[in-house]
């Protein structure tokens, strides 16, 4: 009789944003970035202090553009891969409305280059998520009141890319968390003890400012993610760190 083996290899695919339901919007580190004197990141032709016009969404649903030449944000070589908003830019995408009452996630991976009033994600002055300091966060959804976020024990750094998330769980109770995870360090839930809520409905349509030319952010971002209907929990934050950390480009 012949013997037949039975060894057989199992490969474990490799973690996407993707895999994790209801993601509507990716700016994605290095892809699809396009920049006003033709340049793109497909074609590695992005030149150092290049103006970006366009970053588009592997979602394919709204690429975040700038068309007015002041308020683009560039291409430094010395940071390869990420957008740099600096204290004037800000990019624009079609508005994604969160229902009152729903689950969400919002992912940003990026570095600051000072600490102001500055705007990380918004729609306007009462749909906003924007640091103060290195040391708090504050979130307004729908402008119903401002939770403020922060850590005794730590803050975020100006010499490391930081991943922050903001998490709405629970529906109708609309728990907030704020995650903080340095890409050296491990996530820390920023203010945790403070239980804040928030049901309201949240817009958000600007990546780096609250409006034009206010409250604009000055940092290098390397990815946005937005996922309209899902909180991640800890494990699929876990999965994420991970993937957005070791991107290679």
């Amino acid at each position: 009789m012949l013997g037949l083996g039975s060894d057989l290899t199992t490969f474990e695919k490799p973690f996407s944003p993707n895999d994790i339901s209801n993601l509507v919007r990716w700016y994605k580190v290095n892809t699809g970035i396009i920049g006003e004197d033709g340049g793109t990141t497909a074609a590695g032709t992005m030149a150092d202090a290049e103006e970006i016009n366009a970053w588009q969404d592997q979602t394919r649903n709204s690429n975040a553009v700038q068309a007015t030449g002041e308020d683009q944000p560039h291409w430094e070589d010395d940071e390869p891969g990420a957008v740099k908003f600096d204290n004037t830019a800000d990019m624009t995408f079609t508005a994604e409305e969160i229902s009152a009452n729903t689950d969400f996630t919002i992912i940003l991976r990026l570095k600051p280059i000072s600490f102001g009033t500055d705007v990380l994600l918004a729609s306007d002055t009462n749909n906003f998520i924007r640091w103060h300091s290195n040391a708090l966060i504050k979130v307004k959804i729908g402008g119903a009141g401002i939770s403020s976020f922060e850590d005794g024990s730590n803050t975020i750094s100006t010499s490391v890319y930081s991943t922050i998330v903001l998490v709405r769980s629970n529906g109708s109770t609309g728990n907030l968390n704020v995650y903080v995870k340095p890409s050296n360090a491990s996530e820390v839930d920023w203010d945790s003890a403070e239980n804040h809520t928030d049901t309201d409905a949240l817009v958000v349509s600007i990546i780096g400012a609250e409006s034009d030319d206010s409250k604009s952010l000055d940092a290098y971002v390397k990815d946005v993610l937005i996922y309209n209907g899902t909180a991640l929990d800890e494990a699929q934050r876990t999965n994420m760190y991970s993937y957005l950390e070791s991107q290679v480009y």
